[in-house]
């Protein structure tokens, strides 16, 4: 009765995972075509002469920058978010400094785990709510308060707290987690404040996302190396 059981569940999980993935992969396409679209249609309704070639020959430098920060970005963010949050997160965007502080929010409000079942659920709910509220704030503040609004937010007096928004919420994501797991972030947090001294500010911002990928893979392997030796508390 309880391998039924489990194997019931199992097969709920796969077909959860399969549903996900294949709306996932629809919703995808569907917004890239709308993306791209927008675009061609400006293009095509002006008369603008359009080359494919040149496009991509004047996109080649930031493709350089941002294919390799889009990998490690989905590697280092799947654990959290989940198939389904990134999915979601990829198509809304802003996924470093809303979506993630979200789903982390979330997930230790409701008492879940990260990259569990329930949490990748949680994720996927707290992603399409954000989105949602995104949208509703958005709409409101183009249509009501855009016009007093940004002068505010462009004070001197309180510009610098705005600029440093990004900082201040990832220090808030990953204080907590070095604290909780001390021995597995000495090495990822040692090696990147050593780079950031070596590199300074500008060259760090440069290589960031080579940074982040190396980074990931050297932690894991030493964390590994710690596990095997049983230097790990768990």
């Amino acid at each position: 009765m309880k391998n039924k059981k489990k194997l019931n569940q199992e097969e709920r999980a796969w077909a959860f995972h399969n549903s996900i993935n294949y709306l996932g992969i629809i919703t995808t396409l569907i917004a890239l075509i709308a993306m791209f679209m927008v675009p061609l249609g400006i293009a095509w309704y002006y008369e603008v002469e359009f080359s494919f070639r040149k496009a991509f020959l004047a996109s080649t430098s930031l493709l350089a920058i941002y294919v390799p920060m889009a990998v490690a970005e989905n590697i280092s963010f799947y654990s959290v978010l989940g198939a389904g949050g990134m999915y979601l997160s990829s198509i809304t965007g802003n996924i470093l400094n809303l979506k993630l502080p979200v789903v982390v929010s979330a997930q230790k409000i409701v008492g879940v785990e990260p990259g569990t079942e329930k949490g990748d659920v949680v994720a996927i709910i707290a992603v399409g709510v954000s989105s949602l509220v995104t949208i509703f704030i958005l709409f409101i503040g183009m249509a009501l308060i855009g016009t007093w609004l940004v002068p505010i937010l462009n004070h001197p007096a309180v510009k610098p707290g705005f600029d440093n928004v990004t900082p201040a919420l990832l220090g808030a994501i990953a204080i907590p987690q070095f604290l909780s797991n001390k021995k597995l972030a000495i090495a990822p947090v040692t090696i990147v404040v050593a780079l950031y001294l070596f590199l300074g500010a500008t060259n760090y911002a440069s290589y960031q996302s080579y940074i982040l990928l190396s980074v990931m893979l050297i932690s894991v392997a030493i964390n590994y190396v710690l596990y095997k030796r049983n230097l790990l508390d768990n």
